[in-house]
């Protein structure tokens, strides 16, 4: 078939009435959000360039009087190779190089009227420019309102780190000077671009006007409330509360997909050719808000943006923010295939809706909070939709069960991974960030999942995300939810072990002599972790039996009768084990190589196509 064209202007107009009004769905609070942001974004497509301006009006939230702004500029990170994210990062990030430099100059910047630009310092780092301080003449105190004007220039570049452009397609992402999450006690939680960091602001009411050529299509943050020709470029609005950003995507060639979900309006907008892997992505957007909701409490909003990126917009792919996601995957959908590369990343950026999105922790203290825990919902959704192969291996843990599990404990044979709880700047590489906070903090809770139950782990995390919305959490917050469902030992003897200090709940089958009269058997436990476990025993007849070694650190006797096979924790119940190839002795079960082959083909069809 023919690939579609861009949306005619009656059909925008349609499209503006089925997604409707800037209003909740549900659960938002009642009350304004402290801070206003007007932001207005002209994009110039050939020169992949902003230009705009924001109007901020801003109340001190805290205890005390406050006597300068922080601000950040984090389209800096790429103006040189000397900024904090470029020597972090190496240049690099999720495999994806930096092609180009990007930066955003202000010009402009006052204070309840007053040019403040030229008293304030744009390096509070050493050839870092991510961070603006800005003294203010008078003290503004607690409760007060006063109004911030700014115009600026942001240079684009190449798609890379969450923003820039690939061809026409454009990500405008960090692009306009943003207020520093400002804390209780009147201390900026400021800090420049990490590439693992990712963000941490206060909730404010967003209006976003994008201009771009006549024809293009944008996504946003927000509901889109107008939409008009001013000559040959087309301007629209885009307005939502309480979120802590604002973002838009931008291309001439985008195609619709408009579906909906209870109260919630769902957009994807997809390159051409696209149009099953659209569907598919729709459908798992669909599955993921009824069970997130389920769990985590509804999704607050009344409308949800999926942005499908083009080949070679692999810098911007996989990349969540209010209301709106970048998903990543093949051009088709192969939903008869094991491991569907749609439903895994859109799973993982809609649960980033709800950790870090409404929830809004401190993604570079506390990045556990964020990644880890929207890593193990990911599985949990997929589990819901895929279930378990017929080698008895959960598909959507099959890299927990399998060889990625191993490599998830190290760096090296004698580099120990940093603990999840690690902040971002104290990682030692981004494989270190990657192996901890997201294989190993949803190894810890999938072990809990599995050991005390997945309906009391959910029912866990729902207490927390429902208790902390649009609350700033802290890793206090989340024990509290384990300690009020569990007892108050599962944070002391279980989380803050696992995720603070690294311990391991590890078993090792050390003897293993079978014999006529029976079978002399040693087992040995490695890790303090009070994970519940049993050791299947299998005789010749096929009879099984199965011995608890709860709270035993040893295991040493003779089986009687016929012992074909021992092995601990056959039902895979506890992943925190740097290796499983020492759990057992005897005969060996399936290490489901089919399933693995089939998620290899899959991916490998994904690489041709538009």
């Amino acid at each position: 078939m023919l690939p579609r064209r861009p949306l005619s202007r009656f059909a925008a107009a349609l499209a503006l009435a089925l997604l409707g009004p800037a209003t909740a769905a549900a659960d938002l609070p009642d009350d304004a959000p402290p801070h206003h942001y007007e932001v207005i974004a002209t994009l110039d497509p050939e020169a992949h360039t902003i230009v705009g301006s924001v109007t901020i009006r801003f109340t001190n939230t805290s205890r005390v009087p406050l006597t300068e702004l922080r601000f950040h500029l984090y389209m800096n990170a790429f103006e040189s190779e000397e900024t904090v994210f470029m020597k972090e990062s190496r240049s690099s990030l999720r495999g994806v190089r930096a092609r180009g430099e990007g930066s955003i100059e202000l010009e402009t910047l006052r204070v309840e009227g007053v040019d403040r630009l030229g008293r304030a310092d744009d390096e509070l780092v050493e050839n870092d420019h991510t961070q603006l301080s800005v003294p203010l003449t008078t003290a503004v105190e607690p409760g007060a309102q006063i109004a911030i004007d700014a115009t600026f220039t942001t240079h684009l570049p190449p798609l890379f780190a969450r923003a820039g452009y690939s061809r026409d397609f454009h990500v405008g992402a960090q692009f306009f000077p943003k207020l520093a999450k400002l804390e209780d006690d009147g201390t900026w939680a400021s800090f420049p671009y990490h590439g693992n960091g990712e963000f941490y602001s206060d909730f404010a009411r967003y209006e976003l006007v994008v201009d771009v050529p006549e024809g293009w299509v944008v996504g946003a943050t927000g509901a889109r409330t107008s939409d008009r020709s001013e000559g040959s470029r087309r301007v629209m609005r885009f307005e939502q509360a309480w979120v802590h950003d604002t973002v838009f995507v931008a291309a001439p060639w985008l195609e619709e997909l408009l579906g909906r979900e209870g109260d919630v309006a769902i957009r994807v907008l997809h390159p051409p050719g696209y149009g099953s892997a659209a569907e598919r992505h729709l459908e798992v957007t669909r599955a993921g808000l009824r069970h997130f909701g389920e769990v985590l409490g509804e999704y607050p909003y009344a409308q949800l943006t999926v942005i499908v990126p083009p080949r070679g917009a692999e810098g911007g792919a996989g990349m969540e923010y209010p209301t709106l996601f970048l998903t990543a995957g093949p051009w088709l959908a192969m939903p008869r295939l094991p491991f569907i590369a749609q439903d895994e990343v859109t799973a993982h950026e809609l649960g980033h809706q709800w950790f870090q999105g409404i929830v809004a922790t401190n993604e570079v203290a506390h990045p556990m909070l964020d990644e880890g825990l929207t890593e193990w919902i990911t599985g949990d959704l997929l589990h819901e939709l895929h279930g378990r192969d017929r080698s008895g291996v959960d598909l959507p843990f099959l890299r927990l069960d399998g060889f990625a599990i191993r490599r998830a404990w190290s760096l090296g044979d004698d580099e120990p991974a940093s603990p999840p709880a690690t902040a971002v700047g104290d990682f030692r590489s981004s494989m270190d960030y990657g192996r901890s906070v997201y294989a190993r903090t949803s190894t810890v809770l999938e072990t809990v999942a599995r050991s005390w139950g997945r309906e009391k782990l959910r029912r866990t995390l729902g207490d927390y995300a429902r208790r902390h919305r649009f609350g700033h959490p802290e890793p206090a917050d989340l024990y509290a939810s384990f300690d009020r469902s569990y007892g108050p030992w599962m944070s002391a003897r279980v989380l803050r072990p696992a995720l603070e200090d690294g311990e391991l709940a590890a078993f090792r089958v050390m003897r293993f002599e079978p014999g006529d009269e029976g079978a002399r058997v040693t087992v040995q436990r490695a890790g303090s972790l009070p994970i519940p476990t049993q050791l299947r025993v299998v005789r010749g007849d096929g009879s099984v039996e199965w011995i608890p070694l709860s709270g035993r650190p040893r295991f040493d006797g003779t089986i009687e009768g016929d012992v074909r096979s021992v092995r601990v924790d056959a039902a895979r119940n506890a992943l925190l084990d740097r290796s499983r190839l020492d759990d057992g002795a005897g005969d060996r079960p399936s290490t489901g190589l089919l399933a693995r082959a089939l998620h290899f083909a899959q991916s490998l069809l994904g690489v041709f196509g538009p």
